[in-house]
């Protein structure tokens, strides 16, 4: 019996994949566990009308990403904190601050999680960090600067 899997099954096979298993594990096991659903005509059309739904929006999300990389492209920010005498920060600067001054001063929103800091910025002066976009990796230099 040709069964579509809504779920990972081990030794089956992946999520969103079209099997053949036998007809006693498909009728007693996968579909009343909500593991499969059985491969008709109509939940076919569904699926593939589905996987291009996802193609689609992977390539607009990536051309999205391409028009950002291309923006952020030597892109710096500088950023303000409280800091001691000696240019140690009273905490540390937080990935959001960063998302939050990109957006302001290079006018593109990304989302914190975007945001990658190659060591935790504790002081003032340069850091470095890197932008994610999908497979994209556009470096980020931030100036920490004393608040006054």
């Amino acid at each position: 019996m040709k069964v579509i899997l809504i779920k990972d099954v081990p030794g089956v096979g992946t999520k969103g994949t079209v099997k053949t298993v036998a007809d006693g594990n498909a009728m007693n096991n996968l579909i009343p566990r909500g593991l499969a659903i059985a491969a008709t005509p109509e939940k076919l059309k569904e699926l593939e009308a589905q996987r291009a739904k996802q193609v689609a929006e992977t390539t607009r999300q990536e051309s999205e990403w391409e028009k950002m990389a291309r923006l952020l492209a030597q892109a710096k920010v500088t950023i303000r904190s409280d800091a001691n005498e000696k240019g140690q920060l009273y905490r540390q600067l937080p990935v959001g601050a960063i998302a939050e001054r990109v957006t302001k001063e290079l006018g593109v929103t990304l989302p914190a999680d975007a945001i990658q800091v190659k060591k935790a910025i504790k002081s003032l002066g340069r850091a470095d960090a890197e932008i994610v976009l999908g497979k994209k990796r556009i470096p980020l230099v931030v100036f920490v600067e004393r608040q006054d």
